[in-house]
Formats: C-alpha cells, sequence, structure tokens
C-alpha cells in the first residue's frame, strides 16, 4: 500500500464499514474491505514530455477506461487532464483517483504541483526504471508515450514496485543535492586523473615509477610537476633542488630519497619526440581541473553534512565502520524516512540492490544481476560501505571470502561487495534506523544487546 492512498482509503473505508454486510464464517471482512478500495480505485499513469503529456486511465479489472494524448504541459492542459480524469472517475462510479507518474527530468515538476494542490488526488512517483522492467514484463517492446503510460498505470494498479518519495524536508532535499554534485565531482576527479596518468606515463614514465598509484597524485608531486615535467629537465634541476620542492609541501611523506630515486630513473629514459609546450599545456590543465574539483567537492560534502548532522540516522549510521561523511551524506539524503519501508528487503530493492523476479505460468524466473533500479547515488554509498565492511568486520569478511571464491577474481569481489552491501542494507541498517539501535561489529554483542532491551520492557 502506498503512503500516498492511505488517507484516501482510510476515509473511505470509514464510510463503507457501515454498508458492509455482517461478517460470514469463512470470509475475512478487512480483506473484502480491501477488494472494496481497490475496486473504487481509479490508476491513472501519466508519461510528461517536455510540451504535452499523455494520460492512461485503469480500473482494479485492468481494463482501460480512457486515455488523453497530446495534452499540453502548462495550466490549461492541466485543467483540462483534471476535468477529464473527474469525468472517469464520475462515469464508472469510482471514488479515489490515483495518479502515477515518473522522475525523468524536471518536466513533470509543474503538473506534478498542480496536482498536489487537488484534494481528490492521490500522487506516486516511480523510478524511470522501474517503468522499463515492467514493459519487460508485459513484453511491450515498442515503447511510445501511451505505452509508458499504461505501464505507469500497471504499476500502480498491482502496487508491486518501490515508490520515489520526494521529501518535503528542504534540508533533506538540500542535502541530496550536494550529495549527488558531489560523487558527480568525484567521478570528473577520477577521470581527470587517469588522463594525467596516462599523459605522464608517456612522457615521463619515471615520474610514475618513483610516485605509484596514489603517490602520483600528492599535492607535493603536483608542485613538483609546475616547476619541471620532462625527465632530462629532472636531471638538469638536480637532487637537492627537487627535494626542497616535495619537503615544501609534505611534512615527512616525500624527500631526498624519493629525489635522487627520480633523477636516478630519469638519466635511463629516452626522451619522445614531441612538441614539449602541448603536453606541459595539458598536464598543468589536469592539475588544475583536479585541484578545483576537489575543492568543489569538499565543500559541498561539508555543506550538505551540515544540514543532517543531528539527525538520529546520521549519528548512527556513523558508528558504522567505513560509513564517513560522503557514504553518511549519500544513504541519508537519498532513503530519507525508513519508516515508509515495510520491511529490509524492501530498502534494498528500492536501492536496487536485490534481483528482479518474472512469473509465467507456474515458473519463477530470478535474474541473475542486481535491478540497478533505485538511487544510483545511494546505491554506490552503500557499496562502499560494504567495502570497508569486509575488512574490518568478522562476519562480513568471512561473507567475502566465500564469495569471492566461486567467481573469477575481478568478478568475485564485485559480487561478494554487492552481496555485503544488500545484506547490510536488508538486515542491518533497516534496523537500526527503525529501532534506534547502535551498530555492532560483533554478533554475540547484538544479541547480547538484543537480550538486554528484551528485559528492560519486560
Amino acid at each position: 500500500m502506498y503512503r500516498e492512498l492511505q488517507p484516501f482509503r482510510e476515509d473511505l473505508s470509514q464510510e463503507l464499514n457501515a454498508s458492509l454486510f455482517p461478517a460470514v464464517a469463512g470470509l475475512d471482512p478487512n480483506k473484502l474491505l480491501e477488494t472494496y478500495l481497490d475496486r473504487l480505485t481509479l490508476y491513472t499513469g501519466v508519461d510528461v514530455a517536455d510540451h504535452t503529456f499523455t494520460a492512461l486511465a485503469l480500473d482494479a479489472g485492468q481494463e482501460i477506461l480512457g486515455s488523453l494524448d497530446g495534452c499540453a504541459n502548462e495550466p490549461d492542459g492541466f485543467e483540462r487532464f483534471l476535468t477529464w480524469v473527474r469525468t472517469l472517475r464520475d462515469q464508472h462510479g469510482l471514488r479515489i483517483i490515483a495518479v502515477a507518474g515518473e522522475t525523468t527530468g524536471i518536466y513533470y515538476w509543474a503538473l506534478w504541483d498542480c496536482l498536489g494542490e487537488q484534494p481528490d488526488v492521490a500522487r506516486v512517483l516511480f523510478n524511470p526504471r522501474t517503468t522499463e522492467h515492467m514493459g519487460e514484463v508485459l513484453s511491450k517492446k515498442v515503447r511510445n508515450e501511451l505505452v509508458d503510460a499504461l505501464l505507469l498505470a500497471e504499476q500502480l494498479r498491482l502496487g508491486s514496485t518501490p515508490e520515489v518519495l520526494l521529501p518535503d524536508d528542504a534540508q533533506l532535499l538540500t542535502a541530496r543535492y550536494y550529495s549527488r554534485a558531489a560523487r558527480d565531482l568525484a567521478q570528473q576527479i577520477n577521470r581527470r586523473k587517469n588522463q594525467l596518468r596516462a599523459l605522464l606515463r608517456a612522457y615521463c614514465w619515471p615520474l610514475c615509477q618513483v610516485f605509484p598509484g596514489s603517490q602520483l597524485h600528492h599535492p607535493a608531486v603536483y608542485a613538483l610537476l609546475q616547476e619541471n615535467l620532462f625527465p632530462d629537465e629532472f636531471v638538469q634541476a638536480g637532487a637537492a633542488a627537487l627535494a626542497a620542492t616535495l619537503t615544501a609541501h609534505c611534512q615527512d611523506a616525500f624527500g631526498l630519497a624519493e629525489a635522487e630515486q627520480l633523477i636516478a630513473a630519469s638519466r635511463q629514459a629516452l626522451a619522445r619526440p614531441i612538441e614539449r609546450d602541448v603536453i606541459r599545456h595539458l598536464v598543468h590543465a589536469y592539475i588544475q581541473d583536479i585541484t578545483t574539483f576537489q575543492q568543489r567537492k569538499t565543500f559541498y560534502l561539508k555543506a550538505g553534512y551540515a544540514l543532517i548532522r543531528k539527525r538520529q540516522a546520521t549519528k548512527l549510521l556513523r558508528t558504522v565502520q567505513g560509513a564517513g561523511i560522503s557514504n553518511t551524506l549519500a544513504l541519508v539524503s537519498e532513503i530519507g524516512d525508513v519508516q515508509r519501508f515495510a520491511s529490509g528487503e524492501h530498502l534494498a530493492s528500492f536501492l536496487g540492490l536485490t534481483t528482479s523476479k518474472h512469473i509465467s505460468g507456474t515458473t519463477l524466473f530470478q535474474a541473475r544481476r542486481i535491478t540497478k533500479q533505485g538511487s544510483p547515488n545511494g546505491r554506490y554509498a552503500a557499496v562502499n560501505v560494504a567495502q570497508h565492511l569486509s575488512r574490518y568486520v568478522p562476519r562480513y569478511r568471512a561473507m567475502y571470502q566465500r564469495i569471492k571464491g566461486r567467481k573469477p577474481p575481478r568478478r568475485g569481489h564485485f559480487v561478494a561487495l554487492v552481496a555485503i552491501a544488500r545484506d547490510f542494507i536488508t538486515n542491518v541498517l533497516y534496523d537500526m534506523w527503525r529501532h534506534q539501535r547502535p551498530f555492532f561489529q560483533e554478533v554475540d554483542d547484538y544479541r547480547v544487546y538484543r537480550h538486554q532491551q528484551q528485559h528492560a520492557v519486560t
């Protein structure tokens, strides 16, 4: 049951309770009431484009009651849609109007705000990926606006897909945008670092040899590249000058030993025939981009985290190993109120960490890959936390080794991390937030805690 429909169904159920016939043996009155409520609901899907939108309405029996095509995405079109959907409701003797849409860009915002002002309309938002999955289930290989509206209405009628909730909490929504902006910047930083590393490996491989991995992107190394770039320039500058540049930008990370290694490797390097100005310009541009993006990322993370710092969900999540500022900001802002999820499985499904299922006749087909239908930002943070859990938490360390051994090394690594992320979200994080309990690295510690809580209640 979608939370947006609950107020409408509660009001209607109070009205119906007075007119329902007395209880009959073998017939559950609550189930009978739920059936009546479903039968009295008009399920409408709306596919919104830039200038127009298309709508299609179904009843509980999956019968198409009508469609509206080419409606203008402006106030006059909104009034036309409301008149059309209310007329359908009255013609077929229905009571509840439920409208389903999907979060594609910003085109749906105006219509969605207009529907939110209507006292007789319930709104439910879906992730666009769930619409794609519904098209696969219904074998809709050809997609257009009317088919998408049908898929949205069918999702709403079945009630089987996770909902997307736009929070009314301005701080939470702002923190979500900060988190997503920081994640986009992190991707751009990694792309620039890879480009810089490739360029240096081609024209200054001694530097990559002396400063491998993340050391290449140390501020002291960047400062060194601002003064000297090619192997013969390092030799000409001398070990003392290189060491002075390194030590001026770090306390004890690098020094004279690295400078001497760099000069020794540079004497053996072969020069490549190319204009040096273009390489120097690209290297300096990449360094400037990386530095600028890192500063912006730090600002976004600090500003976003400041908005959620005092929330109880934030305090609980920070007790988890690996849940730093970035991962905490992403999970708290993307998930929102955990009470809207009926179980941990629903929460994992919301993040796209579960596999999809398809029933044909009496056969159940279960996919091997996760759906990825939820928030990419929240799913990325969950897998990031799982990577730390696989190192420091004994239970997840054993789980990681067991799953990784079944697959090839690289694939097994990612499969194990996703499995740990799903287990953590389903069984640990959901329980932590719903029951306001801390995180325990050892299972026995959690059992002792539950035992103490049970005794405290009794």
